[in-house]
């Protein structure tokens, strides 16, 4: 949120911050499902659960999960 002014900046924090642990556990969770959706879009459809699972790391990590040990 580097475009984000201070004001909105604290606006989101307590916004986020107001919402118990399980509804920012949720809400982590629901996210990082949807980042793994669109690391899907472009995955040729002829590959192994590996060569998936690998496929949409690299794209969620910008890297190899070898690279990043």
């Amino acid at each position: 949120m580097e475009d984000t002014t201070p004001e909105i900046r604290e606006l989101v924090y307590r916004t986020v911050m107001a919402r118990t642990e399980e509804e920012r556990f949720l809400m982590c969770a629901e996210m990082f499902e949807t980042a793994r959706e669109f690391a899907k879009i472009g995955m040729p459809e002829d590959f192994s659960r590996e060569e998936r699972e690998t496929f949409i790391f690299e794209r969620i990590h910008g890297a190899k999960p070898e690279q990043l040990v």
